[in-house]
């Protein structure tokens, strides 16, 4: 019984850090782990310092950009180490709950500020996000204002 136990704890302890993704809100130190998850092709960039620099309305941030086996573009949107934001365009919705980690939910629950057949929009005091699409052809974004640089709004993330 005791072997097991430890057996047990053994394998949580090894398989924790797998799950700590890069998502909103999240340390991009683990940006290697959703390209695994999505099954996405590795980033170009592997550290904060090789991101791709980019400066929006006098704000400076870093994007990385990943591509999954189905074609869906994910970039992901990044300031001092954490994950401000994401982007994404594809075929398919991508694995929201993946992406948006503990904002989820509140994606999820929360009343739309506008719906449409085609489009939704959440819009929340520190989570904003807008979806769009049709079969074949989705895309959306979403930002944690107080984590985006000033002057980042989600019309910027692109």
């Amino acid at each position: 019984m005791k072997n097991n136990l430890k057996t047990i704890l053994l394998i949580a302890s090894i398989s924790a850090p797998l799950s700590a993704w890069a998502t909103l809100g999240e340390n991009t130190s683990s940006i290697m782990n959703d390209a695994i998850v999505l099954k996405a092709s590795a980033p170009v960039a592997q550290d904060q310092q090789s991101l791709d620099q980019v400066t929006t309305n006098g704000a400076n941030y870093q994007t990385n950009t990943l591509v999954t086996q189905t074609g869906i573009v994910i970039k992901q949107f990044s300031n001092n180490g954490n994950v401000f934001g994401v982007a994404w365009h594809g075929p398919k919705v991508p694995n929201q709950s993946q992406l948006f980690g503990k904002y989820f939910t509140i994606y999820q629950t929360s009343q739309p500020s506008y719906k449409s057949l085609t489009m939704r929009k959440v819009s929340t005091s520190d989570f904003v996000s807008s979806t769009s699409g049709w079969m074949g052809h989705y895309e959306g974004k979403a930002i944690i204002p107080s984590l985006a640089p000033a002057n980042v709004t989600i019309n910027s993330l692109k």
